[in-house]
């Protein structure tokens, strides 16, 4: 037992021997300094739309950052951003246009002046475009009806991401009037309704709750009883 004991810590001494001898020659090489690191980007979002995306993000610590680097496109493609920090918490953002429907990815590192950067945050996301609007229906209308010069129409269920209806007529004045219901309405009146002239409507869709942009679908004409 007692040998075993004794080899036991003879081994744990080599193995520390080891490392430590691997950590000389790499400060050897690297001028005997340490890696220096800026403080990395914080609450790192990404806002999905219409053919485009949009990053942001929070710089808290580190007073001594000037730049941003994002890269995306499996590094092909990047963007620089200049920063200048303030004495508090800034947040910043970067739009990215003409992204065609799809997901990406992107690496976002922080650098200062001497040269040192942050390691790198990650974040995916999709921008959306035809084939997401094509898949696109419009709320069920399960009745259209005529009562007391209004027009009443009556919603059947809602999808979850469905943010609500617009509804265009015309009234008895002749004029042109469009009226925007929330997803959470059942029925819709359209007042002072024109007899004998139809009505359009369309559904409103944003697929994500942090998307910049909302999708329509084609409208519908309905002609009510």
């Amino acid at each position: 037992m007692k040998n075993q004991s004794v080899l036991l810590y003879l081994f744990w001494g080599m193995m520390i021997f080891a490392s430590c001898s691997k950590m000389d020659a790499y400060l050897d090489i690297s001028g005997r300094q340490e890696i220096s690191y800026t403080g990395r980007v914080d609450s790192l979002k990404i806002l999905p739309g219409d053919g485009r995306l949009e990053l942001t993000w929070l710089l808290i610590s580190d007073p001594k950052i000037t730049g941003i680097t994002i890269y995306y496109n499996s590094k092909r493609d990047s963007v620089i951003l200049p920063v200048k920090r303030t004495a508090g918490v800034d947040s910043m953002y970067h739009l990215f246009s003409n992204m065609p429907e799809g997901t990406y990815s992107f690496e976002v590192y922080t650098w200062n002046n001497t040269g040192s950067r942050s390691v790198p945050a990650y974040i995916t996301g999709r921008s959306y475009g035809s084939i997401y609007k094509n898949s696109l229906l419009n709320r069920a209308l399960t009745n259209a009806i005529i009562s007391d010069g209004n027009a009443v129409l009556s919603w059947g269920l809602v999808e979850e991401t469905v943010t609500g209806m617009e509804v265009t007529y015309t009234n008895n004045a002749g004029s042109t009037v469009t009226v925007k219901e929330p997803r959470t309405a059942n029925s819709t009146t359209l007042k002072d309704y024109q007899p004998g002239s139809s009505f359009s409507y369309r559904t409103l869709f944003r697929p994500d709750t942090l998307c910049i942009d909302t999708f329509y679908t084609t409208a519908v004409t309905r002609t009510p009883q």
